[in-house]
């Protein structure tokens, strides 16, 4: 198994996790519903980011090896758009999301990837 796929499947885990747990909170603390709510669309968008800039650097490092040496983008202006579409719909639906809570969780993959590669990286050692 290569190390990407074994950190995409640990950023899953622990993206399903806060989704759990922002689930959760919807269900037991009507009062934290919009945050939760944010906090999980956010979450979801970071998430699909996420796999999306995988498979563009998988597809390019298959396209190296192969000897293919054109320019490839990694799809910034699509992870952004999703990102911006996230924000559009909570300011347009604010009874059900939060701004800031969508805001805050579009880093959430990318930080809970940062983390466990670092656990990761000292395991190894």
């Amino acid at each position: 198994m290569s190390e990407l796929a074994r950190y995409r499947r640990w950023m899953t885990v622990s993206v399903m996790y806060i989704l759990m747990i922002c689930f959760l909170t919807v269900a037991f603390v009507p009062r934290l519903e919009t945050i939760a709510l944010g906090l999980a669309l956010g979450v979801s968008i970071s998430l699909i980011n996420a796999f999306y800039l995988g498979y563009k650097v998988r597809k390019m490092s298959d396209d190296a090896a192969e000897g293919n040496l054109k320019r490839v983008n990694l799809g910034f202006l699509t992870r952004a758009a999703l990102a911006v579409l996230g924000i559009y719909i909570s300011m347009r639906f604010p009874q059900y999301f939060n701004t800031y809570a969508v805001a805050g969780g579009l880093a959430i993959a990318q930080f809970s990837l940062l983390i466990i590669g670092i656990i990761m990286s000292r395991k190894a050692e």
